[in-house]
């Protein structure tokens, strides 16, 4: 049940989903004939969306959750790899952890948080990419039944409780990192997180640019990704997850 009442929930405080409910009720005020209250939810609903969509928000908003860069990998030696569902940057920081030999078997771990696909389980789509990758398929285990972080983690240690591994790495993405780590650490693994990553960043030059004041959906999608996780966090830290 928290699953669905979650997934549900969230919704109401994503800024897409906020600005078009503002506007719906700004239009029912203007059908009353109430000027005031239209032209503040009409505004309001507008900056929203804009506000959100913008790189300054964007970098002010996801900055505390990506905290500091991943350690290098090169040397790092663990009883397995752990790769949470998501998205493909994690499964190619996966097959570069392999190629490193940083661990002798990888665990994919995702079932389906989804209302009206459940039967498609995640992780074995992720297995399919690997194998298709040059992965061994017999050192690839899968685990498909959990729907969220903290199955991943409870599922998962009974993977790992079983095989007598005593530290993982943790493969997921930068805004989700912080969540999975703690997560994890309290259903008792020891951890080395691995931030999934397509290509190593460039330094950027820092300069005034103008552009990033206008809008574009990227921006828009990264920061409802990071207005999740702050709510997640919450949650876990009042069920005692964290």
């Amino acid at each position: 049940m928290y699953h669905y009442i979650s997934k549900i929930l969230v919704w109401l405080v994503y800024p897409l989903s906020l600005g078009l409910i503002m506007l719906v009720i700004a239009f029912w005020f203007r059908s009353k004939r109430n000027r005031k209250y239209f032209n503040m939810l009409f505004l309001t609903g507008i900056m929203v969306l804009y506000v959100f969509s913008i790189t300054p928000t964007r970098k002010w908003i996801v900055s505390p959750l990506t905290g500091s860069p991943s350690p290098n990998f090169r040397n790092l030696r663990v009883g397995a790899i752990v790769v949470l569902g998501g998205n493909p940057e994690r499964l190619i920081t996966a097959i570069r952890l392999l190629n490193e030999k940083v661990a002798p078997v990888i665990i994919l771990s995702g079932g389906s948080g989804e209302f009206f696909n459940e039967p498609i389980k995640e992780s074995y789509m992720m297995e399919d990419f690997l194998v298709e990758f040059g992965v061994p398929k017999e050192i690839i285990i899968v685990e498909g039944r959990s729907r969220n972080t903290r199955e991943n983690a409870v599922y998962t240690k009974q993977i790992v409780d079983s095989l007598k591994v005593k530290t993982i790495a943790l493969v997921t993405s930068s805004l989700h990192m912080s969540r999975a780590e703690s997560v994890f650490r309290k259903t008792g693994f020891e951890v080395f997180p691995v931030k999934g990553r397509f290509y190593r960043k460039i330094r950027k030059i820092k300069y005034i640019d103008p552009f990033l004041l206008i809008p574009n959906v990227e921006n828009l999608s990264i920061s409802t990704k990071a207005i999740y996780e702050y709510v997640a966090i919450l949650v876990y830290k009042v069920n005692g997850w964290l």
